[in-house]
């Protein structure tokens, strides 16, 4: 009868007795055999990693005196290896091993030591309780690389719903833009959609947090916005109220969840831009004459989608000749902080726009991509980043 009850996992473990006493090999061999463990044995460091190179074992019981290679390389070795790493290593230490060892044994990266001659009933238990920890280690990288696949999907369906980074044309207009979410999927949407010949409609939306939640809710606002973006006309207002009223039923009545947005038309002929804004920051417009770009709009931005179900939203007029451009954002833009926790902040983001006032589309969302980068640095995006600039194709 077993001393106890473990998991089929661990009754199929792979353990590595490496041991240049053969004696030493035969007596652990006959107690983990005895216990149903499949056994593998090396006598020297550099046949243990040949060894772990062809089995990759569940455990390692590795001495640490042996010749050609000690055991202490030979943990440096397989911690150095990602395929490797985490397989628990017990060291076999004699007692005339000094305390220095069994220190530095741990600082190479072994879990545990045991003394020769050995307990029989000490190693078992050792065995059974890093083989258990091991369990719990592959259980979770399991999890993990379902959840990677997962994730992978989702980036691709999401992938499909945003069109793609680089540069497009579209009903006689040129859109560059980036789209970079801060995890594999993220809450930043946009689209871009041909209404008429030289009219073009834009939508622009940043959804609470980042990651999986907020990339289901860019889903839910790409289904409305495909239903209703072709009965706009020169009202986006409306369209951002459909969506607070869908938000609100579905999404804000059941989780504390909203999103800003901004959606606009732009009329060639007519020489307008017409824009209804949820809470978004406003784009910043290029102005031929004054040769810089300004934010469009006043500070009222109107209330997010799902802040209020009884929001109404203004549509605004503002003119766009064949020499204008328009560059949108999400705030990952200005929000990104440097090693000193300072924010890039929306006041420098207007200011390097006009300082590339002359730039082209493509040229400006580049300037400005590798200016929030090397703000950066080695400093990780904590938000979703999204740039867009629209100007009329020649």
């Amino acid at each position: 009868m077993k001393d106890e009850i473990v998991s089929e996992r661990q009754e199929a473990s792979k353990i590595l007795v490496v041991d240049d006493e053969p004696r030493n090999v035969k007596i652990l061999q006959i107690q983990l055999k005895a216990r149903g463990y499949t056994v593998y044995t090396a006598a020297d460091g550099l046949e243990a990693l040949d060894v772990v190179e062809k089995e990759t074992p569940d455990l390692i019981l590795l001495d640490i005196n042996m010749p050609r290679m000690d055991g202490f390389e030979v943990v440096e070795r397989i911690r150095a290896d990602e395929a490797t790493e985490f397989i628990p290593i017990v060291m076999i230490t004699a007692l005339r091993d000094t305390r220095e060892n069994r220190i530095k044994s741990i600082e190479v990266g072994a879990d545990d030591f045991i003394e020769k001659p050995f307990d029989s009933v000490e190693v078992l238990a050792r065995v059974r309780s890093l083989l258990r920890i091991k369990e719990y280690q592959d259980t979770l990288a399991e999890h993990n690389s379902r959840l990677e696949e997962e994730l992978q999907m989702a980036r691709s369906i999401q992938e499909i719903l945003i069109p793609q980074n680089g540069v497009q044309e579209l009903s006689g207009f040129r859109i560059a833009s980036r789209c970079c979410p801060e995890m594999a999927v993220g809450g930043d949407f946009y689209d871009i959609w041909e209404v008429a010949p030289n009219r073009l409609g834009v939508f622009i939306s940043d959804v609470m947090g980042h990651g999986v939640s907020a990339a289901f809710v860019t889903v839910f606002i790409k289904t409305i916005l495909a239903e209703f973006q072709q009965q706009i006309d020169d009202n986006p207002g409306y369209l951002l109220e459909i969506l607070n009223t869908r938000f609100n039923d579905l999404i804000s009545s059941r989780l504390f969840m909203f999103a800003t947005a901004f959606c606009g038309i732009i009329d060639v002929a007519k020489g307008e831009l017409v824009c209804a804004n949820a809470g978004h920051s406003f784009p910043f417009l290029y102005d031929s004459d004054q040769q810089t770009y300004a934010a469009i709009g006043d500070k009222y931005t109107g209330n997010g989608l799902g802040i209020w179900q009884e929001s109404v939203y203004e549509t605004m007029q503002y003119p766009f000749d064949r020499s204008s451009r328009m560059l949108l954002y999400t705030d990952g833009v200005y929000e990104v902080k440097n090693a000193h926790g300072e924010e890039f902040t929306a006041e420098r983001l207007q200011k390097l726009a006009c300082t590339c006032a002359e730039q082209s589309a493509a040229q400006l969302i580049a300037s400005i991509s590798e200016s929030v980068d090397a703000f950066a640095g080695s400093c990780p995006k904590e938000d979703d980043l999204t740039l867009i600039a629209i100007e009329v194709a020649e």
